[in-house]
């Protein structure tokens, strides 16, 4: 199982580390933020994933979120 989580971290940090050397010579900074965050979001769920540990939903939070913008927006 360790194993695993390593594994994937090692490759997502290789993968990072990639991105990071194209995206600089082409002088895309924000992009590099963005790929980052995305990145790191991946590495924390998929690493929790791999551990078998419960991750909760995100529908929840997307349904909380948007549900009173499409509740306005069919009442109008």
């Amino acid at each position: 199982m360790t194993a695993y989580v390593i594994g994937y971290v090692l490759f997502v940090v290789v993968w990072f580390i990639f991105l990071i050397k194209s995206s600089r010579r082409k002088h895309e900074t924000k992009e590099i933020v963005v790929n980052g965050g995305i990145l790191g979001i991946s590495l924390l769920i998929g690493s929790l994933l791999l551990a078998h540990v419960k991750v909760p939903s995100f529908i929840v939070v997307c349904i909380r979120l948007l549900e009173p913008v499409g509740i306005r927006l069919l009442g109008q």
